[in-house]
């Protein structure tokens, strides 16, 4: 029995695979081993595993996850998987690493991520060969539903959106400009509501001042990220997450326009792992 982790900030996604079929399909609360403690980790795992899960004889688990690009990170992981599933072959990976095995597989490309987070990289079929630094929600996340919340709060703070989309903006967020500025700079949890105002441009999104939020979003990810490589126009370029998913036909406009060519575009990368891991 395979088993298939690809684990992110918000949620972590778990499939256990029997010869070729999916015979569990769940999901568990988020994580990150550069932000959370290793215990409170392991209390997720405890907590979320079904008891169907519970005796099962896992040969080998796979292992995506954010905050896994350091080898410190990866054998946390490691050690703290293999507490759970004593006898598997534990393998653990970036997410960005897992992406491109989901996107690309043995083919060579770009691959992205446009989720909470973003991240990209170029992939030879078998390994990751060059990746620009992904500089995290603060200052980076480029295309992210990060940055497209902190583009349309500086758009609506800013007053540079019509009356009618702010009225509609605020009711959505429930707040008002000072209460706005508060749950920024004073609330815990900020970026991951921040990533949530991208649901309110998709239920916007015929808004011609919306839409064209988006489209900024997804050019600040080509200028920071993809047109870093050299070889951005000769190579195919795929995307999963979210943001990716939810906005691939406004992702495909701007792709067309500046040049570069679109691959295949999932909304989560569990689809492609699963492919893949059942070859």
């Amino acid at each position: 029995m395979k088993l298939i982790v690809d684990s992110g900030t918000t949620k972590t996604h778990w499939v256990l695979l029997e010869e070729k079929h999916v015979t569990e399909n769940f999901v568990t609360s988020g994580f990150n081993p550069y932000y959370t403690p290793a215990e409170t980790i392991r209390q997720s795992i405890a907590t979320g595993l079904p008891k169907s899960m519970q005796n099962k004889k896992v040969k080998v688990v796979y292992f995506y996850g954010t905050g896994c690009s350091t080898v410190g990170n990866c054998f946390l992981m490691k050690t703290i998987l293999n507490e759970f599933f004593e006898a598997a072959d534990v393998e653990t990976h970036h997410d960005l690493y897992g992406a491109a095995v989901a996107l690309l597989k043995n083919r060579e490309g770009i691959a992205a991520i446009l989720g909470t987070g973003s991240n990209s990289c170029l992939w030879n079929g078998h390994e990751i060969v060059e990746a620009v630094p992904s500089l995290g929600w603060l200052i980076g996340d480029e295309g992210s539903a990060t940055h497209l919340g902190k583009i349309l709060l500086k758009a609506f703070l800013g007053g540079e959106m019509s009356a009618e989309s702010t009225t509609a903006f605020y009711r959505y967020t429930g707040l008002d400009f000072e209460g706005t500025l508060h749950k920024i700079y004073k609330d815990n949890g900020t970026n991951r509501w921040i990533a949530g105002l991208s649901r309110f441009a998709s239920a916007h999104i015929e808004r011609e001042e919306i839409c064209n939020l988006v489209k900024q979003n997804f050019r600040d990810f080509l200028s920071a990220q993809i047109k870093k490589y050299t070889a951005c126009r000769e190579k195919e370029i795929s995307f999963v997450g979210s943001v990716a998913w939810h906005f691939k036909d406004i992702l495909r406009e701007v792709m067309r326009e500046e040049n570069l060519h679109t691959g295949i575009i999932l909304q989560q990368p569990m689809d492609g792992l699963i492919e893949f891991h059942s070859a």
